[in-house]
């Protein structure tokens, strides 16, 4: 008995208190009474749910240049030199930083921050430091090439094309990119069994540095048929989008196998890296094998380049056929990672760099994606989709981190990071 009257005694305050804190929070919603030191505290709890409901509908609404980070999510930091690298990130939905990091100790040299008069989720990609401090930048397939100062100060602007994916520099500091016309329809065709199909072309472009002015401007499609290699625009899915060029290396100088100025081409769509030379408009070799969907390709050594293979469907499908009966009559391809194809001028193999260390540590990214040595031996990874960072050595991971953001629990998307070599 004594328990029942002290559960009902308890209900009864309760309810009592519940009462008087409904009836001052009803009172100091419409502020027509205040209760001294009680009201911040009353205010803030009847808040409350709509503060937490604010919180949690930011987070749902967050753009995709933020991950979640997973909770058993643990990195790896061995370096035991300097590792620096150029990064682009969110700061709110209409700015942008770039930030110069030291990735051995997680330290940030320098910042430039600017505005984003596009969407909340369009992204700053590849930018480039000059010796000056000034900064290249683009928004991904949106804007022009814009340079600014070491104050963010507008130097130039190159906004007859919109920039794709990469920029690199030449022997002579001038700016390749891949870039596309600024208008929305189409600008390349071809008779395909007596209908005309009409696509996005895709163009590399060389820009003065100094000056934004066009130096060299290419439409890859007139390359192919001018070089009688136009086939290669059937070997993509995207009809509408055949090449979609990801980047443009230039040699910086001559060797036994190419010449200074020469460039190297990807082309993700088709799969195949083209070895092309602008001063006689001439393909010199178009080099295809166990890679599809690839980015980035640079050149490792006077005999060798090194290619990013996604290694992944050029349009994303989720289409199977159904579970067989008997699976055992199956025929298993296997797991399919991304992974660096290695090819030698020497001997005109391609092999795989790295391979076991991708399956080992499941490294996979559908789309983007790059990896950049910094010797023989030692190679930054960007697997973008997850927004992992690593650094091989050696057939050792000795850094995998991401990028953490102002948002809690997740991180930003890196947006095809650059090792940057410091001078002294």
């Amino acid at each position: 008995m004594k328990r029942i009257l002290k559960t009902f005694s308890l209900i009864v305050i309760v309810l009592f208190i519940l009462s008087i804190f409904g009836w001052m929070a009803s009172h100091i919603a419409v502020g027509d009474k205040k209760f001294g030191f009680l009201t911040k505290p009353v205010k803030f709890l009847y808040g409350f749910p709509d503060l937490f409901s604010q919180s949690v509908e930011e987070l749902r609404s967050l753009p995709k240049t933020f991950i979640p980070t997973p909770d058993d999510f643990k990195a790896v930091n061995k370096l035991d030199t300097d590792f620096y690298v150029l990064s682009s990130y969110s700061d709110t939905s209409d700015s942008r930083s770039v930030v110069l990091l030291n990735l051995k100790n997680d330290s940030v040299l320098y910042k430039w921050t600017v505005s984003n008069p596009y969407m909340e989720h369009d992204r700053i990609v590849n930018p480039l430091v000059l010796q000056d401090k000034s900064l290249l930048y683009f928004f991904e397939g949106v804007s022009g090439l814009i340079r600014v100062d070491s104050l963010c100060n507008t130097i130039w602007i190159q906004d007859s094309i919109k920039v794709h994916h990469s920029m690199n520099l030449d022997h002579n500091g001038n700016i390749w990119i891949c870039s596309f016309a600024p208008v929305n329809q189409a600008t390349g065709a071809y008779q395909l069994d007596g209908r005309r199909v009409f696509f996005k072309d895709n163009y590399i472009t060389k820009l003065d540095a100094e000056t934004g002015r066009i130096l060299f401007h290419k439409s890859v499609t007139a390359i192919l048929t001018e070089n009688n290699l136009s086939q290669h625009l059937l070997k993509s899915p995207r009809v509408l989008d055949p090449l979609h060029i990801n980047d443009v290396e230039p040699a910086l100088k001559t060797t036994a196998y190419y010449l200074e100025g020469d460039l190297f081409i990807s082309a993700r769509n088709p799969s195949f890296i083209m070895h092309y030379r602008p001063a006689t408009n001439r393909v010199i070799q178009m080099i295809e094998g166990p890679f599809v969907s690839q980015h980035d390709v640079d050149i490792l050594d006077d005999s060798s380049l090194v290619i990013f293979n996604n290694s992944s469907y050029s349009v994303w499908s989720s289409e199977s056929q159904p579970w067989p009966k008997d699976s055992s009559k199956l025929a298993i391809a296997g797991n399919f990672y991304s992974n660096i194809v290695h090819y030698s001028y020497e001997n005109g193999r391609l092999s795989f760099i790295g391979d076991s260390i991708f399956r080992a540590n499941a490294i996979y990214t559908f789309t983007e994606g790059l990896m950049e040595f910094t010797d023989s031996s030692t190679y930054l990874v960007e697997e973008q989709n997850s927004g992992l960072i690593w650094i091989i050595k050696d057939d050792e991971v000795i850094y995998k981190d991401v990028f953490r953001s102002q948002h809690e629990g997740y991180h930003h998307l890196p947006n095809w990071t650059r090792v940057v070599t410091l001078n002294d």
